[in-house]
């Protein structure tokens, strides 16, 4: 094994120690199927905690993935979930990733003030 795999390849004695397990185990045979768990089906995905975390996000937009956890009482992981795919971070806001067509107009009217502005300056 060590030919193949090289430094990955397993110790003999983790090796050992498996075979051990197996030959041990309830009628000389190891249960390699899943077993049912006993864990809360996920429910902080769904649509409540989902406008929860835009609402938050479009109160402010610099608001952080574990402030949101913490408010809703969920964990960062399901919040990332939530938000990975209506937001991406961009200079630290987060910002949607489908734009509405008022805010691809506000994204041309912005500049347009800016350099008049800046034009007047000079």
């Amino acid at each position: 094994m060590q030919a193949v795999y090289g430094d990955q390849c397993v110790d003999v004695s983790t090796v050992r120690r498996w075979v051990r397990w197996f030959k041990d185990g309830e009628l000389g045979q190891a249960d390699l199927s899943d077993k049912t768990r006993s864990r809360r089906s996920v429910t902080a995905s769904d649509q409540l905690h989902q406008d929860h975390v835009e609402e938050l996000i479009h109160g402010n937009r610099r608001i952080k993935q574990k402030e949101i956890a913490v408010a809703l009482g969920i964990s960062k992981e399901r919040v990332g979930h939530i938000i990975v795919f209506g937001f991406r971070k961009v200079c630290a806001r987060w910002v949607q990733r489908v734009l509405s067509d008022e805010m691809k107009a506000e994204r041309v009217h912005i500049p347009r003030e800016i350099l008049e502005h800046f034009e007047k300056g000079r």
